[in-house]
């Protein structure tokens, strides 16, 4: 029986994607593993959204092409979003490479070269932890932020009709998922093309599935709506989380970025999620050192996220994409100063982070035990409705024990700039 293996890297998306090409092959009669020397078949599922997911990707596919001299390796596969952007360009640089599947067509690539045949609809591996899982609503974007290249990758905006997300979902359900997770380039501007809207796909989840929480991710600001905050108000299966990159904050870059709205409709759109979600947690990105930012620009970024204080932030500098208009754009300011404006950035955020942790201390919240942790002595690592896995903060439960997979209470006892800690409520 041969064996098949997967590297995966970048975004969730990506993961629903890898985890749909594995059991693509375990229903073509492949045996999955996790130890690359033992895969016959070997996939890289790459990203390509930045200039450093392109070197990781590249690295990636170098390293596991050692397995074919070192291991059971006849065949390497590399899919995803490197292999969609690149392949035509690349493909004679990599000979150790058998597969070159994009994102639309790896079926069909793997049942030409690997004689597959089994097709499935939304049937996927699984990963730990069970209990929390990705479910994609759509495919591409239709924006077209000058910095992105994701349209050009992977196309238009998609959105996958209702019926087929309920039938996933409750598949999911059925896996004994607690946190279902919907993802999207842009969530928000799901049923766009299907005379729907995420709101109402929302109450459908709700109405047809009983996740004790769902979890919105990658909202545009220009989508977010009153119906939309007064849902997530309203029922307390949906976490009161809005992951909303807003980019920047001096207007001139919004407008060069092509982002909508500007500084004052996204302070506007603040406002109003914290006043019907007062209960809520905004995560956001920021870019930094994009061409044309001057020192007073970044001030005003700097502004923003103090008066904001957003619970949780990313920071990343501007990465010139080919095929994007900003890749032409200049001025740039530096590298050097990029890296500095997001140490600064950083740092600005570091302070708000820790202040609102210690806020929590005192309070009980719920939390989903992602794992246990193997320590002496051992202990429970979940996460509460603000924090989504993998980007935000953990609680470590330092006394009590649950189940992996459990909504449990805990009494937060102390805090620092990114975690929290606690006690299991008996």
């Amino acid at each position: 029986m041969p064996c098949a293996a997967l590297c995966n890297l970048g975004c969730s998306k990506n993961q629903v994607d890898g985890s749909q090409m594995l059991e693509h092959l375990h229903l073509a009669g492949y045996t999955l593993t996790e130890d690359l020397a033992q895969a016959d078949v070997i996939l890289v599922n790459t990203c390509a959204f930045i200039q450093e997911a392109k070197m990781e990707a590249i690295d990636k596919i170098l390293e596991v092409a050692t397995y074919k001299k070192t291991g059971r390796c006849t065949t390497l596969a590399v899919c995803g979003c490197f292999s969609q952007r690149f392949r035509e360009t690349v493909q004679h640089e990599f000979p150790e490479v058998d597969i070159w599947a994009g994102v639309h067509d790896w079926s069909q690539q793997f049942s030409k070269h690997l004689k597959t045949k089994a097709k499935p609809q939304f049937v996927r591996v699984l990963s730990e932890p069970l209990a929390t899982q990705y479910l994609k609503i759509s495919e591409g974007c239709s924006h077209r932020c000058t910095f992105c290249a994701i349209p050009g990758i992977r196309g238009n905006f998609k959105s996958r009709s209702e019926a087929d997300i309920i039938t996933e979902a409750l598949w999911l359900e059925s896996k004994g998922v607690r946190e279902c997770i919907l993802v999207s380039q842009d969530t928000s501007y799901y049923g766009t093309d299907r005379n729907s809207t995420l709101t109402r796909l929302l109450e459908k989840l709700l109405k047809n599935t009983s996740f004790p929480w769902i979890r919105i991710m990658y909202l545009h600001p220009s989508r977010v709506d009153d119906e939309l905050l007064c849902l997530v108000a309203q029922e307390p299966r949906l976490c009161p989380y809005f992951d909303i990159p807003f980019q920047h904050a001096a207007d001139p870059i919004l407008r060069a970025m092509h982002r909508k709205p500007l500084a004052k409709g996204n302070r506007a759109l603040i406002e109003r999620i914290r006043t019907i979600v007062p209960n809520s947690a905004l995560r956001t990105t920021f870019i930094v050192g994009f061409p044309h930012e001057t020192e007073a620009m970044f001030g005003d970024l700097v502004h923003f996220v103090e008066d904001m204080r957003f619970e949780k932030m990313g920071v990343f500098p501007f990465s010139p994409e080919e095929d994007t208009p900003a890749f032409s754009m200049r001025p740039r300011p530096h590298n050097a100063t990029a890296a500095r404006r997001c140490e600064e950035l950083m740092a600005v955020q570091r302070e708000i982070s820790k202040s609102i942790g210690k806020s929590r201390v005192g309070i009980t919240v719920d939390v989903i035990v992602d794992e246990m942790v193997a320590m002496v002595p051992p202990f429970c690592q979940g996460r509460t409705r603000w924090d989504a896995p993998e980007i935000d903060g953990s609680v470590f439960i330092k006394k009590g024990m649950a189940k992996v997979g459990s909504i449990v209470p805990v009494t937060i006892t102390s805090a620092d700039e990114y975690d929290l800690y606690g006690t299991l409520v008996q």
